[in-house]
């Protein structure tokens, strides 16, 4: 979706993310959630940092640092969206769904990248494994699903340091 598209509805997607403002010690790191959150949903080529960042207006190193460094509390706002998917998206079918995706990853320091089971190559290559809880409603006519938990797998040998 490009800009132009996404201002049709930006006055409902401030209103929904103002419901995590209280996850924020100051405006302005909030502020740069709106524009990463913004940035993820555009048709950029590349969802990284450096792109969504020039995109927005926001310098790279900025965003590079709301993401690593900048204070707030996400595992309230992790609880207040699962709060906001029960209480908006319950239905009779719905269930939840554990996964597991496996990407290629190469590397020493990136955490949890070893040689196994690979399903995005279907081999064993060196990757990293997501392990994930969806919850879906199971609703022919309007179909929602999300994620709701989402960790990295850590091999036992990265366990050992």
């Amino acid at each position: 979706m490009n800009y132009d598209q996404l201002a049709s509805f930006e006055p409902a997607l401030a209103r929904f993310l103002d419901k995590l403002r209280p996850c924020f010690k100051r405006d302005k790191t909030f502020g740069y959630l709106q524009k990463y959150i913004v940035g993820l949903m555009t048709d950029l080529k590349r969802k990284s940092i450096e792109p969504i960042a020039l995109a927005s207006g926001v310098a790279v190193r900025t965003l590079q640092e709301f993401l690593s460094f900048f204070e707030w509390d996400h595992e309230r706002a992790d609880r207040m969206l699962v709060r906001e998917v029960v209480e908006h998206q319950h239905g009779k079918r719905s269930m939840g769904v554990f996964d597991a995706s496996a990407h290629t990853k190469q590397g020493r320091y990136t955490p949890g990248v070893q040689r196994q089971w690979c399903g995005e190559k279907g081999k064993k290559d060196n990757c990293v494994i997501g392990q994930h809880l969806l919850y879906t409603d199971n609703d022919p006519t309007n179909p929602f699903s999300c994620v709701v938990a989402s960790d990295l797998y850590l091999p036992k040998c990265w366990d050992q340091d």
